[in-house]
């Protein structure tokens, strides 16, 4: 088994590559080359860092690794880890690890960030022994935009604006927690070309906003000012992103658990929760 960076793999291979990964995984996922661009320049990726295991120069192993800062610190985010059925049980993902680590000091680097399905028990005990804390608990949604259910109270005096550009300034104000590294400030600057924004306003005031990528139905981030919570605006903010997603289902992933006002709002719409996740960190 060889090791190498990624940077030489086109969007092409890299797709085909993520796909075989994970068509067995705990969570199927299947990405179109649209997808994978989409999220290799949300994340911040940089394939220059980012390990893969050769066998017989065939690539059958990934970390697609992503660098920025989080929370003051220069951080290496793993977007995703995967290894083709047949390269199994040869212990890769600490393998390319331990080639890119030393690169990732050589970067500045502090710390490695990523999340992990809690169903998928067996990575997560790869990165406990790779060093990985827990540090949150993150629960998903995902269902069709024709299941979701609506209550019949319209917000007053409420209009709704697409804008441009994000007023991050004042909508750091309605959170109630950070996002996750994928849909946080940073991951939505770098794809402010793929985002749709929509902010609520009373008499000419922000009053909540929220994001969506319409290619994949990802709600990136929904918040209301905490004095008009329970009016109806969350609903009709979810209510116009659905309407904006070309994709037939919406999904909020990584709502962190102690995010109540959201996880209420969500599960009074009858979104279907799925499988939730942790977020980990490890020093570097």
């Amino acid at each position: 088994m060889q090791f190498a960076f990624a940077d030489a793999l086109s969007v092409t291979e890299l797709c085909t590559l993520f796909n075989t990964a994970f068509s067995d995984y705990v969570q199927p996922m299947v990405l179109t080359e649209p997808i994978l661009e989409l999220k290799l320049t949300r994340d911040g990726t940089q394939l220059g860092v980012s390990p893969l295991a050769l066998d017989h120069h065939a690539a059958v192993g990934f970390i697609l690794n992503a660098l920025g800062d989080w929370q003051g610190r220069k951080t290496a985010y793993n977007g995703g880890t995967g290894v083709v059925p047949e390269a199994r049980g040869q212990a890769l993902a600490e393998r390319m690890y331990q080639f890119c680590l030393p690169v990732l000091q050589q970067e500045g680097v502090e710390q490695c960030l990523l999340e992990v399905i809690k169903e998928n028990t067996r990575a997560f005990l790869v990165y406990q022994r790779l060093g990985f804390e827990v540090v949150r608990h993150f629960r998903c949604f995902r269902d069709t935009k024709t299941h979701l259910q609506w209550h019949g109270h319209a917000a007053k005096e409420i209009e709704l604006r697409e804008v441009a550009h994000p007023d991050w300034a004042l909508y750091q104000t309605f959170w109630e927690v950070e996002p996750s590294w994928q849909y946080h400030t940073a991951a939505v600057d770098r794809s402010l070309a793929h985002v749709k924004i929509v902010e609520a306003h009373h008499l000419g005031r922000c009053v909540g906003y929220g994001m969506v990528y319409p290619l994949t139905g990802a709600v990136a981030q929904l918040a209301v000012s905490p004095a008009w919570r329970r009016n109806g605006v969350g609903q009709a903010l979810l209510q116009r992103l659905a309407e904006l997603a070309t994709a037939p289902a919406i999904s909020v992933i990584n709502v962190d658990e102690q995010s109540n006002s959201t996880l209420q709002f969500l599960q009074n719409r009858k979104m279907t929760e799925i499988m939730g996740q942790y977020e980990m960190i490890r020093p570097v």
